[in-house]
Parts: structure tokens; C-alpha cells; sequence
């Protein structure tokens, strides 16, 4: 593979008599990837400054064209002194190669078929002869060189006329001298044969000979010698199609032999007059002839290349940016999951535990009053839970304590002590257990209590020297105490921090 300035030249296609023609690829960031055709003139004339002018017309008469059925021009400029023209890649064949496979294959191409081809080929060449340049001024572009080879047929049914290199336009940098001839001899017109000044019905004349070789896959004028095949064109019998293949209708050979009448005031004025004659035949006839017609022929008969393609290695496969997948790994937040908030005092921004239904404290209610959302714990009648969700408590001689903090931590408790008891307050037998209690306790490491929510009982974590808070009323002995019960887990099981 070689490099050629901004382009990758991946195989050459052919060799014409100006330049080399490459399929290319050009590549640009974050995986852009563009096929096209890049035609680079031959190194040996690179230093003749007529063929220079003429490569550079073609590319600049080209760049004005802008038409379904014209390749596109995409750039124009030299690498290193070598000129080149960078064109849109049509993926199909030729007319010419066509015709012969078909031969080759035994294969005959549906007449509405052949007429779609020359239909479109026809209105590629009116919008070239009836182009303009950006300013407005009629190019008068005669293309010259209409001919098998420069009629492409895609394999998604489309017809593109290619290569204006021996174009004849005002304005162009090269000048053809009077009597000199450029293009195939075999497709002239007798006025090109003979060397006289040109108009757009040149070009229709060329357009009829390749119609006639399509349509009888016989060579019109083609002789052993360029002279013979120049005195052909201007004089040679000229055979009705449908008396070289009788399933031609009739109807036919008057299109084909208007198109090479030899007086080109007979011919069609112009290559839009050709298309709609061949479109008026085609509704007459009632034949299949759409794109999607050509398209299916087209995969048909090059089904086993079209195959081989997709096995073989694609150059237009996008390739991954490695770069670029970082870049956007990196832009990303990260998916790690906070840590669980730890201690007793409460926080406006404690996630609340699946099944709470408050992440702050309850308010504390009176004396023998169950909370709303209390729960009966099986077994125990007259006591209550005061959260719907309740996490499974530790060993019966351990008990929750705590004040009004969403995560309360459990601590061991003393014998008689109510189980999850909130701010300190009168105590009295048959109180609900946990009134004032969070909706949610999550254990942490026990801490020593301090102020308002510290333990009215002394606790075997509390610090020595510590004094517990009076309590305004007697607590029940641990005879009068009901004993400890161990209340079953209700779905949240404990905080996401010890999950």
C-alpha cells in the first residue's frame, strides 16, 4: 500500500494515456474513512507542461458539474510535483466489460435494461452541455469522448459518466488546434473524424454508437487500422439494430438511427431530446427498466465477485479509536458507591433505609400510645415496634440506644431497660418500646453517652468517671421489667454500609 500525500492508493484500476487511476482511501480523525478514485498523471509527462494544462482543465471543468449521473469531483492539487485528481468511486462496471461478460456468460441483457443505461447516460451528458460556471457563464463543454469505457453502471443501479479529460470547454488553459483529433476513433463523429469545429450533437453522435454496440454486441465501426476505422465512421453503411438482432423492435432502430444520422441537423438537437425518446419507448413498451431493475441484474451476473468482497479484507472498515474511547472514560463520573455515614447524630443527607419511611427521627409520642406505623411484634402482646421496617436486634441482653439520629448504633444494655428507647422522659410500665425511636438503625461502634441522649442507666461501654443523666422518674426494677424479645427482621435487614 502506498502513501500519497493525504490518501492511501490501496490498488491501481487501470492506466490511460494521461495517468494512472487508483481506488484510494482518505482518512481523517476519529476514524473518517472516504473510498474514491484518485487519477494521477504519468511521471513521464509531468514535465510537459500541454499535458498538465489538460489534466488540470479536466479536473477544473469537472469540479462545475454537479449531476446524478456525472461522477463527482473531490479535489485537485500535486504531492511532491505529481499532479492528480481525486473523483467519486463508482463501485460497478463499465459498459463495455458488461457487455462482454455478458457474452462470456451466455447471458442476455433485458432490452429495457440496455435502454435505462443510455437514458441515463444521455442525462448526464445534457446537464454537462448545458453547464455553467459559478458566475453564470455557459461553459459550452463538449465532453469528446463518449465511449463504453466512460459509461459506469453501479452495482446499486446507477449510471455515471465519467472523464472529461479531452473535453472541449470556453475558458479552459490548453486550446486544441484546428484539425487535430482527440478521443477513441471508433466513437467520433464524422465532423470529429474529419477534424471540423464541434457542438453538443458530437457528442450525441458517440453516445448512438455505443447504444448500437449494446444493443447488438457488435462493433459499429471498428476496423484493423485507425484509418479504416476513421473512413468507417464517416462512411460505412450503417445497419438497422433490429436487422442484426430480429428480437429488436422496429420501433427502436428509429431512435438509434436519428441519433447517428451523419448530417448533424438530423440528428436529436440535443442529449435531452435522446432521453425522453428512449423514455417515451420504454412506457410504450411497457418494459421493466427502473434502477432497482438494473440494480438486481447488476448483483445477479456479479454475484460471485460481489461474494468474494465480503470475505476479503474491507477497506473501509472503521477502525476503533483507542484515543478516543479514553477520553470518554475519563470525561465519565465515577460509578463508585459512597460510603455508609457512621455516628449518632442525624443528617440531612442520610440515605434513608429501604423501607423506612422517614430518614429523620419520629416524633416522641405518649406514654402507652403506639406510632402510626407501628408494627405488633408476633408474640408479645401490648408491645410495639415504632418503625414499619425494623432490622433484626442483637442478643437478647443487648438493646438499641440512642436519640433522634436516622443511624443509631446499638449499644449493650442494662437489665430492665426499654428496648430502642429515644429522649429520656418518664418511664412507666406497658410503655410502647422505641417511641421517639429512628425509622431506621444502622450499627456503628459504640460511643460513650453524652448530654440530652445519653443513657439513664449506667452501660458497661460508658467511660469511667462518666455521670449518667438523673432520670425524672423511677424505671422499673428488672423483676418488673418484661424480658427482652428478639423482634424478626421485616425486609431491610441493615444499612447499605453493611451490606
Amino acid at each position: 500500500m502506498e502513501t500519497f500525500g493525504r490518501y492511501e492508493l490501496l490498488r491501481r484500476i487501470a492506466v490511460g494515456g494521461m495517468g494512472a487511476v487508483y481506488l484510494a482511501r482518505q482518512k481523517g480523525p476519529v476514524g473518517f474513512q472516504k473510498l474514491l478514485v484518485l487519477k494521477r498523471l504519468l511521471p513521464h509527462l509531468s514535465e510537459d507542461d500541454e499535458f498538465i494544462q489538460m489534466f488540470l482543465d479536466e479536473g477544473r471543468i469537472a469540479a462545475h458539474l454537479n449531476h446524478p449521473h456525472i461522477a463527482q469531483i473531490y479535489d485537485l492539487g500535486d504531492v511532491d510535483g505529481q499532479y492528480f485528481i481525486a473523483m467519486e468511486y463508482v463501485h460497478g462496471e463499465a459498459v463495455g466489460p458488461l457487455g462482454v461478460r455478458a457474452q462470456q456468460r451466455k447471458v442476455t441483457i433485458p432490452l429495457g435494461l440496455k435502454c435505462r443505461i443510455i437514458a441515463d447516460a444521455a442525462a448526464g451528458l445534457d446537464a454537462a452541455h448545458n453547464a455553467r460556471s459559478p458566475s453564470g457563464r455557459k461553459l459550452a463543454l463538449i465532453h469528446r469522448d463518449v465511449s463504453p469505457q466512460n459509461v459506469l453502471v453501479g452495482f446499486n443501479g446507477g449510471v455515471k459518466l465519467i472523464d472529461f479529460g479531452v473535453a472541449k470547454a470556453s475558458g479552459k488553459l490548453s486550446q486544441t488546434m484546428v484539425g487535430t483529433i482527440k478521443g477513441k476513433h471508433a466513437y467520433m463523429s464524422p465532423e470529429q473524424a474529419r477534424g471540423e469545429p464541434l457542438d453538443h450533437r458530437s457528442d450525441v453522435y458517440g453516445l448512438g454508437t455505443v447504444f448500437y454496440e449494446l444493443l447488438t454486441l457488435t462493433r459499429l465501426f471498428k476496423r484493423d487500422t485507425e484509418f479504416a476505422t476513421l473512413k468507417a465512421v464517416v462512411g460505412a453503411k450503417i445497419l438497422p439494430p433490429s436487422e442484426v438482432v430480429p428480437e429488436i423492435p422496429k420501433a427502436l432502430d428509429a431512435i438509434v438511427l436519428k441519433a447517428l444520422a451523419r448530417k448533424r441537423e438530423e440528428r436529436f438537437s440535443t442529449a435531452g431530446e435522446l432521453q425522453l425518446a428512449l423514455e417515451e419507448f420504454l412506457m410504450q413498451q411497457k418494459l421493466h427498466a427502473t434502477p432497482t431493475h438494473l440494480a438486481a441484474f447488476m448483483q445477479d451476473m456479479y454475484a460471485d465477485e460481489l461474494e468474494e468482497e465480503r470475505f476479503a479484507a474491507e477497506p473501509t472498515v472503521i477502525h476503533y479509536d483507542p484515543k478516543l474511547a479514553a477520553r470518554l472514560a475519563a470525561s465519565a463520573p465515577s460509578a463508585e458507591a459512597k460510603p455508609a455515614r457512621q455516628g449518632g447524630g442525624s443528617s440531612p443527607a442520610a440515605s434513608p433505609v429501604k423501607g423506612s419511611s422517614s430518614a429523620s427521627a419520629a416524633p416522641v409520642k405518649a406514654p402507652g400510645a403506639s406510632s402510626a406505623s407501628a408494627a405488633p411484634v408476633p408474640g408479645a402482646p401490648g408491645r410495639t415496634v415504632s418503625s414499619a421496617s425494623v432490622p433484626p436486634v442483637s442478643p437478647p441482653a443487648r438493646s438499641a440506644s440512642g436519640g433522634s439520629s436516622a443511624s443509631a448504633s446499638p449499644v449493650p444494655a442494662t437489665p430492665g431497660r426499654n428496648v430502642g428507647g429515644g429522649s429520656p422522659g418518664p418511664a412507666s410500665p406497658g410503655r410502647s418500646a422505641g417511641a421517639g425511636s429512628s425509622a431506621s438503625a444502622a450499627p456503628v461502634p459504640p460511643s460513650p453517652p453524652q448530654g440530652k441522649s445519653a443513657a439513664v442507666s449506667k452501660s458497661p461501654a460508658a467511660a469511667p468517671g462518666t455521670k449518667p443523666a438523673p432520670a425524672k422518674s423511677a424505671r422499673p426494677t428488672a423483676e418488673e421489667a418484661p424480658p427482652p424479645r428478639r423482634a424478626p427482621p421485616r425486609g431491610g435487614g441493615h444499612g447499605e454500609g453493611e451490606r
